[in-house]
Order: structure tokens, then sequence, then C-alpha cells
């Protein structure tokens, strides 16, 4: 009996101390606590930075996930980032809130030589400048890996215009932004160069009604698959812009799901240079002057969306446009600005490999008939495209106006 209660005894000594350790290791392995462990205060007054930066720095050794309670986290510098494996997270996108004071300054940039960074998250978070028209940019990340942007207000609406650019990703792949919203911007809301899979989902980017010089997002050289879900972009002068300014390669294989360019000031979408892009079930309306207008695209495909109401040309097929398919989509109430002077669908002259098929291209869904033809192909040489299965009557001039002098096409049947 004395020796099973000396072994009962020991077990449960055993017991005790690895459940101690065990404790131990979790309480190393916690969150760290902005204000509790930091320092940092959150009060809209005290200068947050050095607090905000040492829980950063702990976190890069230790592995922590950085907590920020309900609070305006008022910084003066650039809070840096160049450790893998970083999560700064708040307790909601209202109320935990970093301000930065100095115009010039970033609010996070996350940065380590060359090398990739990887594995960050941001979340639940909102992030504005103090100051009117800054010129620093919320969160810059250079050769970022695996990084999430969760629930994050890039600017306030309440705090009036104090973003000049809510998210600028250069190099990396796999980058998130879900459940999110970029208001104010005043240069642009996300630029994105040299990345690989970008992937956005459920994200506002609302810039100023009155603006003429800003771009809601930039899909830049070396972009190479994007996949957007639920994006709507209004005011500023455009809402998606594709550009090749490195001339390398363009932006590359993009799958746009109910992604809406609304109220803009210039164009809805702007496809400088891509190749490979599809819009399906999207939206471009209200531009001032057209809703979607294509320059140096190879493939582009335009498939049950809605261009309603843009001040000139609904659809703009330019120089460099060739492999353009619009179809099952809806064209009507454009040349809002000057009725009877622009159509649905203008191609300018000497574009061929087009296709345009089984649209609604007319009055439509409330809107009366403004457009002058459905579509024009303008004089030129133009060869080897398909005009076909269009509803096209009703609006203010005629049906198709063809004026292309290539031998291979088809433009009938049309209504």
């Amino acid at each position: 009996m004395h020796s099973y209660r000396l072994i009962v005894r020991g077990l449960l000594a055993a017991t005790l101390l690895l459940g101690l350790w065990g404790g131990a290791a979790n309480a190393a392995n916690r969150d760290l606590n902005a204000q509790t462990d930091c320092g940092a205060v959150g009060n809209g007054v005290a200068n947050d930075t050095a607090a905000l930066q040492s829980c950063i720095n702990t976190s890069a050794t230790t592995k922590q996930a950085i907590y920020l309670p309900v609070g305006h986290y008022r910084i003066t510098a650039t809070l840096n980032i160049s450790a893998s494996n970083t999560t700064i997270y708040g307790t909601d996108s209202a109320n935990t809130i970093i301000v930065q004071d100095t115009s010039s300054a970033y609010i996070f940039h996350v940065v380590n030589g060359s090398a990739p960074v990887d594995r960050l998250t941001f979340r639940r978070l909102n992030l504005y400048y103090s100051v009117d028209h800054p010129t620093g940019i919320a969160v810059v990340c250079e050769n970022c890996w695996r990084t999430f942007f969760q629930q994050v207000n890039f600017g306030s609406a309440a705090a009036g215009a104090y973003l000049s650019s809510g998210l600028w990703v250069t190099g990396g792949n796999q980058v998130y932004v879900e459940d999110s919203t970029i208001t104010n911007d005043t240069s642009q809301g996300m630029y994105f160069t040299d990345v690989g899979d970008v992937f956005l989902s459920n994200v506002e980017v609302n810039q100023l009604d009155h603006d003429t010089g800003s771009t809601g997002i930039i899909f830049d050289s070396g972009v190479g698959g994007i996949y957007a879900t639920n994006v709507n972009v209004t005011a500023g002068e455009t809402a998606f812009l594709f550009e090749n300014t490195k001339g390398t390669v363009p932006p590359n294989f993009g799958f746009f799901t109910n992604c809406l360019a609304d109220t803009t000031n210039g164009f809805g979408w702007f496809f400088q240079s891509a190749t490979s892009m599809r819009l399906t079930n999207s939206w471009a309306a209200t531009a001032t002057d057209t809703g979607i207008i294509v320059f140096n695209v190879n493939g582009l495909s335009i498939t049950d969306s809605r261009i309603y109401n843009n001040g000139g040309y609904g659809i703009l097929l330019n120089a460099g446009a060739q492999n353009v398919t619009i179809k099952d989509s809806t064209i009507t109430g454009n040349s809002r600005l000057a009725s009877g002077t622009k159509p649905g669908i203008y191609v300018t002259g000497g574009i061929g490999n087009f296709q345009i098929l089984n649209n609604k291209i007319g009055p439509a869904d409330g809107f009366s008939n403004l457009q002058s033809y459905a579509v024009v192909v303008a004089a030129g040489a133009s060869d080897y495209y398909m005009i076909t299965g269009n509803d096209t009557h009703g609006n203010v001039t005629g049906g198709v106006s063809d004026g292309g002098t290539g031998t291979h096409k088809l433009t009938s049947p049309n209504l």
C-alpha cells in the first residue's frame, strides 16, 4: 500500500509539472497586447510610434501576433516590418484606428531588402492620415508572399480626404484583400506590379466624387493571375486601369466577376495594355467618357455584363485591340451627354479578330434611345469579325454601321 501511494504521488507531481510547463509555453506564445505589453496608449494624443514598433520588433523574434485593443493609435513615422509570420489585428475596423500624423510617411512599410517577406496578416484595422491630401501611402508591401488584408479600412469618410494611396504592392505572390474598403484616395486606391496571383473579394473603393485625377485600382507590368469578385469602384477619374509602364509583361490572366465601375469622371474600365482578361456579370456605368475603353489588349471577354448610361461610348475598341468578345450583355443609355452622337459599341478602323454576339444594344432596363447606332465599325481594313444575334432596334440612327473593308466577316442576322 505504501509503495502504491508513492507511485500515485509521483504521477500527480509529474502531471502538475507538465501542466506548469504547458502553461508557461502557452503564456510565452500568447498574442502581444500593444497596450499592456508594449506601452501603447491609444488615446489619439500620445505618440504611439515607438510602442507599436517595439511590438513589431518583439514579434519578429517571438512570432507572437500583435493585438491592438480599441483605440486611436497616433503615429508620426513609418512602422517597419521585415519579418515573416507577422500578424497585426484589432478589435474591429471601426474602433481600432492607426492615424499617421506625418504627411510624407507610410503607415506600414513591409520590406526585407531583396528577400521575400512571407505570411503576413493585417486584420480589423482602420488606417488613415490626420493631414489633408498626404503624399504617403497607407501600406507599402515589397516582395510580399501570402499576405492577407482582411476587414481593413484604408482612409476615413468622416475624416475627409485623408489618403493618397491605400495599398501599394510591388513584387511577391499571393496577395489577398478581403472584406475591406478604401475611402477618399486622391491618387490610387490600390496599385499592383510584378505580383503573381492577386485575390480581391468584397472590396469597396470609394473615391472623391469630384476627383478627376485618381484611379481606383491599377494593375501594372508583371501582374499575373488576377481573381476579383464583388469589387466596387466609384467616382474618381478611372475605376480599373491596366497598364504596362515598365514595358515588360502586361497584366495577364484576369478574372473579374460581379465587379462594378460606377459614376467615374473619365472611364470605367481602361485597358491600356493587357492579355487574357475576363469580365463576367460586371458593370460599367455613368462614366463621364467611355464605359470600357480598350487599346493594346490581346484577349478580352465581356460576358453577361451591363454597360449603362455612360457619357460617350459604351465600349470603344481602339488601336491594338484583338481577340475581343462581347456577348450576352446589355449596352444601353450611352451617349448620355449628347444624345444620338455616340454608338453603344465603336470599333476603330483597321481592327480585326473580334466578336459581338447576342447582346441587347439599345433601349433597355429603363434607359431610353440615346445611342446613335448599336455598333459602328469605322471605315478601314477591319477583317475577321462577327456581329450577329444582337437586338439592335430602337437606337436613334440605326442598328449596325459596318465600314470594314475586309472579306472575312459575318454581320447578320441582327434584329
